[in-house]
C-alpha cells in the first residue's frame, strides 16, 4: 500500500476546493491515504464551513461572492502568500482511526520536523484547560491547541481544519510562509511527504491525476463556486 501523492496545482478556490473534494470522495475507492500541495492563482479569502458568511463580509469587507466557504471547520484564512496541502485518510485505512486531535497534531508535528530541516524552530499551541466556546473568527489571530507556532509561541505558523465522514477523513491545511523568509518549498515537501509517510506508515507513492479528473473535479469546482455554497451551505 502507499500514500498516494498528487501533482501540485495552483488554481482559484473553487477549482481548489473541487480537487480537495475529489480527493475526499475518492479516497474510499482507493482505500489508500493521500495528499496534495497546492497554491491560489491570486489572494483569496477562505473561510469555514460553520462560519456565518454575513460575519465573515463585516470582518473581511468582501462580498460573499468574493469569499471561499470551505467544505472543512475553522476560522478565516487569506490565502496567495501560504503554501496550502489536503490530505485524506479512507475508513479502511488503519490512520482513520487516530483521534482528530492526536491526528492534528502529529500533522503539525510533521510539520514542525519539515521546517526544523531549514533551521526553523517551532513549538505547540498548548491545548487550553478550558475550551473555548464557538468558531475562531480569524485563523492566524486566534490560535487554537495544537497548532504549530514560532519557537517562541507569539507567531502561528499552520493551522488546519477537518471533515471526517463515515467514509473519510479530510484534512485542509495551510502555513503561512510569509513568516519564513528562507522557506524553501520543494525540499519543505519533500520533507513533510516522509514525516507523513511515518504517520500512516506508508511508503509515499507519486502519481498523476487520472483522466477523470478534470471532468469531476470541475463539477465539484461548480458548486463551490455557486452563491448556494458560499453563503447557505449548499452544493447544487
Amino acid at each position: 500500500m502507499s500514500l498516494l501523492i498528487y501533482p501540485d496545482l495552483s488554481e482559484r478556490g473553487p477549482e481548489n476546493m473541487g480537487a480537495d473534494w475529489w480527493m475526499f470522495s475518492n479516497s474510499s475507492h482507493a482505500q489508500l491515504p493521500t495528499f496534495r500541495a497546492y497554491s491560489w492563482e491570486s489572494d483569496e479569502i477562505s473561510f469555514g464551513y460553520g462560519q456565518n458568511w454575513e460575519g465573515v463580509e463585516r470582518v473581511t469587507g468582501l462580498p460573499i461572492n468574493n469569499l471561499m466557504r470551505r467544505p472543512t471547520g475553522g476560522g478565516i484564512v487569506r490565502h496567495g502568500g501560504d503554501w496550502t496541502y489536503c490530505l485524506t485518510l479512507p475508513k479502511d485505512h488503519s490512520s482513520f482511526s487516530i483521534p482528530s486531535l492526536r491526528l492534528y497534531e502529529l500533522i503539525h508535528g510533521a510539520i514542525g520536523l519539515a521546517l526544523a530541516k531549514q533551521d526553523v524552530a517551532t513549538s505547540l499551541q498548548p491545548c487550553p484547560a478550558c475550551k473555548p466556546n464557538g468558531i475562531p473568527g480569524d485563523c492566524f489571530e486566534e490560535p487554537v491547541g495544537k497548532d504549530l507556532m514560532t519557537e517562541n509561541g507569539k507567531v502561528k505558523l499552520a493551522g488546519a481544519a477537518m471533515k471526517k465522514s463515515k467514509k473519510a477523513v479530510l484534512v485542509q491545511g495551510t502555513i503561512d510562509v510569509s513568516a519564513i523568509p528562507s522557506f524553501d518549498a520543494k525540499s519543505f515537501k519533500n520533507n513533510l511527504v516522509g514525516a507523513l509517510s511515518d504517520i500512516v506508515e506508508e511508503k509515499a507513492e507519486t502519481v498523476e491525476w487520472p483522466e477523470s479528473f478534470l471532468s469531476e473535479r470541475n463539477i465539484f469546482a461548480g458548486e463551490f463556486a455557486s452563491l448556494e455554497w458560499r453563503r447557505d451551505r449548499k452544493r447544487v
